[in-house]
């Protein structure tokens, strides 16, 4: 879809409609935009059409309720007189401006899309500065989205009219379009990886995708791919305990976004020629090669980058704890965190964001069979803490906490790690607001920030010391559930203990937002905007 900003209207053309059909590129409408006391938005540029817009509303009974619609289609102009035929006229509602808030905006934007895409090839949407920066890009972005399709399995495919808008509004405005479709970009790459069923998307699916993206941004971004062995060698037993079940191998795929200047961490040491040394030397002497170590204060470097961490289990059958098989088949989404870090980095090197940032894509199969965990093993994490396994359906919180540790090791300014986590999130928040669980007020207050400027929503949830108590093991360190209470919680928790002190970090939990459920099942693509916010806010303040 080609989206850009105009200053001027659409020519009319001279092609009589009924008489011929027109062709494609003849085929245009103009989208006027009426709140609920019928004022016509972006007024002063539509003078030459104020009469017929009034003419419209008054024999349709137009309100102007948010998503009413009523269309003219240009019959007006099918007479053997009229030497110009006139545009197709969409009026759309959008109910009161005070009201006009994301969820809004995305309605609004996916009904223009759906009653014009399949009989016009362009569409002008007059909005004037009836949008502020903010409301302006998630309009743009949400008209995106709304042409997002995901059919490459189908044998019959239909490929919509629809190919351009023209959004006729104030120049200033394009820098706001060109973020927004670098977020488009970004966020269907999350799509398309999340919505690939589990025999096309495993661990070396994803590491794939990664490294394609290294190739195309070879100049900004650097991909490094850890399998099995090398874990091992790093002690990532909580991470292999998943894995193991499953004939895929298990991944951990480190991308590093340079857009503020050069930095890396040595992945390339001698894994192999380390390991045995290691099982005698301990824990420490193999954790200290990979990666470099910086002898600063965690993140008083201006450089150092911003971690985002995305649990990938590509297919989570619960192992030998083994999920009901009721919409099992919607588990092939619980890479979605994984997926939303793969589509951020893509994201930044399309917008070019002057920041540096890591993704580590925490990428697993879950799957039962004589070689997985059992409920009651007991495994130790990277920084060397045992964790009691008490139900292997409780599987990406091990895969993040050994990936945690790892990625530490960049001294980060914030970790932020997300993860389709806990059915106790969605029970907590439904599907409109993912959860959030910080250490550092700093970070979730841009967090927040960020979230109202995207319309990506979150709620900040308690990370209070007393639930730790929940994740007491009577024979290990802890163990991977808390019990039937507070769910979301205490995964969050379980998490923070590979947390290094003084180290800023949050967690989201986007079970209830990474996808939608029953028939229409299908990725959502978040939490990218709320990231891609996220980030430019860092670079302002910066």
């Amino acid at each position: 879809m080609n989206i850009k900003l105009t200053a001027q209207l659409p020519k009319t053309h001279t092609q009589k409609i009924l008489k011929k059909e027109a062709k494609d590129k003849d085929s245009s409408c103009l989208v006027v935009l009426v709140d609920n006391n019928k004022n016509i938005l972006a007024s002063d540029s539509l003078t030459e059409y104020q009469e017929r817009i009034e003419q419209l509303m008054a024999v349709s009974h137009f309100s102007g309720k948010a998503c009413e619609t009523v269309a003219d289609y240009a019959l007006a102009g099918d007479k053997k007189t009229t030497k110009a035929n006139p545009l197709q006229l969409l009026i759309v509602g959008v109910g009161a401006i005070d009201k006009l808030n994301h969820s809004a905006l995305q309605k609004i934007a996916k009904t223009i899309y759906q009653s014009t895409q399949k009989r016009v090839a362009s569409l002008t949407i007059a909005l004037g500065d009836a949008l502020q920066e903010n409301e302006f890009s998630q309009f743009a972005l949400n008209l995106l989205a709304a042409t997002y399709r995901f059919d490459k399995y189908k044998s019959e495919q239909t490929t919509p009219v629809l190919t351009d808008i023209y959004l006729l509004a104030d120049n200033s405005l394009q820098s706001a379009l060109d973020f927004a479709q670098s977020v488009f970009v970004g966020q269907s790459l999350t799509r398309d990886v999340a919505n690939e069923p589990g025999n096309i998307c495993f661990p070396a699916y994803m590491a794939e995708q990664a490294q394609e993206l290294g190739k195309k941004y070879s100049d900004i971004l650097k991909v490094t791919v850890l399998g099995e062995e090398e874990m091992s060698a790093l002690g990532m037993e909580c991470f292999l305990a998943v894995s193991r079940g499953s004939v895929r191998e298990g991944k951990l795929v480190i991308m590093e976004y340079q857009g503020k200047s050069k930095f890396t961490a040595n992945h390339s040491a001698s894994y192999r020629d380390n390991a045995s040394s290691a099982a005698k030397a301990g824990l420490k002497a193999i954790a200290d090669k990979l990666p470099l170590k910086a002898n600063t204060k965690k993140g008083s470097n201006s450089d150092a980058p911003i971690v985002l961490v995305g649990k990938g289990v590509t297919f989570d059958s619960g192992g030998i704890s083994i999920k009901p098989g009721a919409a099992m088949d919607e588990m092939k989404f619980d890479m979605g965190g994984s997926a939303s870090v793969l589509g951020t980095i893509q994201a930044l090197c399309e917008a070019r964001l002057p920041i540096n940032v890591v993704g580590a894509l925490a990428c697993a199969e879950n799957m039962p069979s004589g070689e997985a965990t059992r409920p009651g093993d007991i495994v130790k994490a990277m920084n060397g803490k045992s964790v009691e396994i008490l139900n292997t359906d409780a599987e990406g919180r091990l895969v993040l906490a050994d990936t945690l540790c790892y990625i530490q090791r960049y001294n980060p300014k914030a970790i932020i790690d997300v993860a389709t986590l806990t059915g106790a999130c969605v029970v907590a928040l439904g599907h409109v607001r993912s959860a959030v669980f910080s250490n550092d007020e700093d970070v979730l207050f841009e967090l927040e920030n960020a979230s109202a400027q995207s319309g990506d929503l979150i709620w900040h949830m308690p990370l209070d010391d007393e639930y730790q108590s929940l994740l007491d093991s009577p024979i290990a360190d802890m163990q991977n559930i808390g019990g039937k209470g507070a769910g979301a919680v205490t995964a969050a928790c379980f998490l923070s203990r590979f947390v290094e002190e003084g180290q800023a970090w949050a967690h989201l939990d986007i079970a209830g937002t990474a996808w939608n459920s029953g028939k229409e099942k299908a990725a959502t693509g978040r939490p990218v905007p709320l990231f891609m916010q996220y980030l430019k806010n860092s670079v302002d303040m910066a």
